[in-house]
């Protein structure tokens, strides 16, 4: 079995609190990105194994936990990205270990093991929403009700097929971490933030925002912010740059695919090394045997 699953990069969100972990999630939007997370059944004495480097990770102990499965076998990835950097890759890599690991029972669906993943996730405060923006996927997800598939729900927002997303790593930072640096900001902010995309849900509404979140919470930083004005000032006058803003301690940058190569030019030489994603199209895809 091949599960094919995308990453993710929330712009803004704020959390929504419940006794039972499968109704705690989050409300707000992201982006899906390709090239995706790809998992197959590994026979190394590995649980998981991440670009062939194994993995202890919290989660996918919680997850094999809760699903009552075996480790007597592991499950293998390949991604562009490392674990802890703002890409959902947590929530990617613990819902294709449970498909993988359940495929071949009676016991399990895909809403089921999304659950799983999601309750896995909650309970290690390693994410909120990624597993649902990722199952559905679709490019410019909206998280309209807290939780994972079958409980919660999504709307999809189509974007414009020449739009490329540019990322580049600033350091690490763990939600957790995150959390409880800027949590009660996230919550205050992401609210407004919310109710504002609501009114105006379109790709270029959706970066405006999650600017000014990242910059109301504190994720963004004014040195930063200035910097990336001056150095993109014409490309964002013009419209090939749509705006920019950061997740945990992940710049993302939207652009059109005519000013790319200048753009990454730019962010390599004053901010950092960039990767190119482009919006994926598609959510969770499953390739049996």
């Amino acid at each position: 079995m091949r599960v094919i699953i995308p990453l993710h990069i929330t712009g803004f969100w704020y959390v929504v609190e419940s006794y039972n972990p499968v109704f705690t999630g989050s409300l707000g939007a992201g982006i899906t990105l390709d090239p995706p997370v790809i998992a197959e059944e590994s026979s190394y004495d590995c649980e998981l194994l991440i670009n062939d480097e194994c993995v202890v990770s919290p989660v996918i102990v919680t997850a094999r936990r809760l699903a009552q499965i075996s480790s007597d076998s592991g499950v293998s990835l390949s991604s562009k990205v490392a674990l802890g950097n703002g890409y959902g890759l947590s929530a990617a890599s613990t819902l294709a270990y449970l498909i993988i690991k359940t495929g071949n029972t009676n016991r399990y669906t895909l809403n089921k093991a999304a659950i799983t993943a999601h309750v896995a996730e909650v309970l290690n405060k390693t994410g909120y929403g990624d597993v649902i923006a990722e199952f559905y996927g679709g490019g410019l997800v909206l998280r309209t009700q807290p939780g994972p598939p079958g409980i919660g729900s999504v709307d999809i927002i189509p974007v414009s097929k020449s739009l490329k997303v540019v990322t580049v790593v600033l350091g690490s930072l763990t939600t957790t971490e995150m959390m409880l640096r800027y949590g009660f900001k996230i919550n205050e902010v992401g609210k407004s933030v919310y109710r504002k995309f609501l009114e105006d849900t379109t790709i270029e509404s959706f970066v405006d925002l999650a600017r000014e979140f990242s910059l109301s919470v504190g994720m963004l930083s004014n040195d930063l912010d200035t910097l990336l004005k001056s150095k993109l000032s014409k490309y964002l006058s013009n419209g090939c740059v749509l705006g920019y803003f950061i997740k945990k301690k992940l710049l993302t940058v939207i652009v059109e695919d005519e000013c790319l190569v200048e753009v990454t030019d730019i962010l390599s030489r004053y901010v950092g090394l960039p990767k190119v994603f482009n919006i994926a199209r598609h959510g969770l895809i499953v390739m049996p045997k």
